[in-house]
């Protein structure tokens, strides 16, 4: 009876990741398995976005690493309520590269990194100081479901998966709202674009860009998803701007718009002479970030401030 009791525990932890487990705790991510020896105490967010994810779940990390912004304490508004009723205020590492020394003097017992790049040499090194947690197992670097980083930080912080799946809940439902009040957009395809180095620049399916605009009800055509590279970007040249009127409506986050509407073979689109691009108003850079961060703490934010403004631009082609 009591071999069977005990199988039957594992197969309820294998099929119920909700269900705590104990440190020490191993874990699978894309550089390899880790051991949580005890239940972390000082957590280092090394990654981009990382901290929402922690806010989200009820812990203050002790070291914030700032992607841009020069927000306090590395903190976006959409995760300051959060943050604040935590009562952190962490330390922030600024610019891009990583510094071993901030790390190391902080004194972490986990380093947090699902959003970031790490080099084997540098994963190494971090490992001597902490148990990394990097990208979770079978996606590139940044290129993870927000679920999947969610599910993996909230094992490694608590052992258990169960506050992950109700913030999840929660999320699905505010898009599910969303999706129901603006059942337009089932009937659209829409992309998230840039301006870099003179080339419209998107994201393909397996991007958290489309994803996001997914999670609306928008489409995504497989015409442009086809000329994704191997990062899965899709580079359109001024020459091939007439490919944009494949999207019925797209937002650009970094603004730029006068810069793009300088392309003359931009102004020839449909998309232009429909006014169906959405670009962020002057003073809306929290929620132009909040669509870059992509994080449980974010979408939401993102999500009801954008929708009405693709529901305008949707409208103006009608």
């Amino acid at each position: 009876m009591r071999r069977l009791a005990l199988s039957t525990i594992a197969v309820l932890l294998l099929a119920n990741p909700a269900l705590a487990q104990s440190f020490p705790l191993t874990l699978s991510h894309a550089k390899g398995d880790i051991t949580i020896p005890a239940k972390p105490q000082r957590v280092v967010s090394l990654g981009l976005n990382d901290q929402d994810f922690l806010y989200a779940l009820g812990i203050a990390p002790v070291g914030v690493h700032e992607w841009w912004g020069e927000q306090p304490y590395a903190t976006w508004p959409w995760a300051e309520a959060a943050r604040s009723a935590l009562g952190a205020e962490p330390d922030v590492l600024m610019g891009n590269e990583t510094d071993l020394e901030w790390i190391a003097a902080l004194a972490p017992d986990l380093i947090v990194a699902t959003y970031y790049e790490l080099d084997e040499a540098t994963y190494d090194l971090l490992s001597q100081i902490a148990p990394v947690v990097a990208t979770p197992e079978g996606y590139p670097d940044y290129g993870a479901p927000w679920q999947d980083q969610l599910d993996l930080i909230a094992l490694a912080t608590t052992g258990t998966s169960e506050k992950a799946d109700a913030i999840a809940a929660d999320l699905d439902a505010t898009l599910a709202d969303l999706r129901a009040q603006y059942l337009q957009f089932a009937e659209h395809s829409a992309s998230m674009a840039d301006l870099r180095q003179g080339q419209f620049t998107l994201w393909a399916k397996e991007h958290a860009p489309t994803r996001f605009l997914e999670s609306l009800g928008f489409s995504f055509p497989d015409e442009l998803d086809a000329l994704a590279d191997e990062a899965g970007w899709i580079y359109l040249s001024a020459e091939n701007a007439d490919q944009l009127d494949l999207l019925d409506t797209v937002v650009f986050p970094n603004g730029k718009q006068d810069e793009i509407e300088a392309i003359s073979t931009y102004t020839n689109t449909r998309l232009h002479k429909q006014a169906r691009a959405v670009f962020p108003a002057e003073g809306e850079d929290a929620l132009a970030a909040a669509l870059w961060f992509y994080t449980p703490l974010s979408i939401g934010y993102a999500a009801e401030h954008f929708a009405p403004k693709l529901a305008e631009a949707l409208d103006t082609a009608e």
